[in-house]
């Protein structure tokens, strides 16, 4: 179906559940003012392609309504509280994804539009933390695969959300001799044990690799 707006209008797939009732889904924009791209500007035959691939299976039988990005993160969210891990790696990526990219089936999803979203981060995050994001959104992904066979699609995320390169930064932090009497002292201060055992680290250089404190020791 077409829902005609202001500006582009929208492309609507309404299709049955088997069941006597149906499911609708706006899935692109239509070629009213932009020559249609194959992706997210689509024109009529371009629709109906789309609109098959989004409500068959690879039987052609219809199915239920196909989940979105939105959908997959709020399922990993649960996946993640049943596994009892950290519930956070579900909602990282969802602070930086657009509106248009949450509403997106994820079997629609490409490559192309998945990699412009991940380097549309740079300047705004470390490269480190853009990779992890990545990663989570991948997990999300990923289980939505696993759960709908109609999701064929699996290089869009491995393509468009791969590791950037050289984000790795070596955290080499050199502490001064009186940073490292302090961190024995409240050491001591907590437990003897503990103390004691930043002591040994301190001399012997194992916690403090490449520091004056390591190389020499203290007094």
């Amino acid at each position: 179906m077409y829902r005609r707006n202001k500006t582009n209008g929208t492309w609507v797939l309404k299709a049955s559940n088997g069941h006597g009732a149906y499911w609708t889904k706006g899935f692109a924009l239509a070629d009213d003012f932009e020559d249609g791209d194959g992706k997210n500007v689509l024109t009529f035959y371009q629709a109906q392609d789309a609109a098959k691939r989004l409500a068959r299976g690879e039987d052609g039988s219809a199915g239920t309504a196909p989940i979105t990005v939105d959908a997959a993160l709020k399922d990993y969210r649960r996946d993640l509280e049943a596994r009892n891990a950290n519930p956070y790696n579900a909602e990282s990526p969802r602070v930086h994804l657009t509106k248009v990219l949450l509403a997106k089936p994820v079997q629609l999803l490409n490559a192309h539009e998945l990699k412009k979203w991940r380097d549309g981060l740079l300047g705004k995050l470390a490269p480190a933390t853009i990779n992890r994001v990545c990663r989570c959104l991948c997990a999300a992904l990923e289980l939505a695969r696993q759960n709908d066979e109609r999701i064929q699609n699996r290089q869009a995320w491995e393509v468009g959300l791969a590791g950037l390169p050289d984000a790795q930064e070596a955290r080499n932090v050199i502490l001064s001799d009186d940073k490292v009497r302090d961190f024995v002292s409240a050491a001591y201060a907590l437990d003897d044990g503990f103390g004691l055992l930043s002591d040994v680290l301190a001399i012997t250089g194992k916690a403090i690799a490449g520091g004056p404190a390591a190389r020499r020791g203290f007094a």
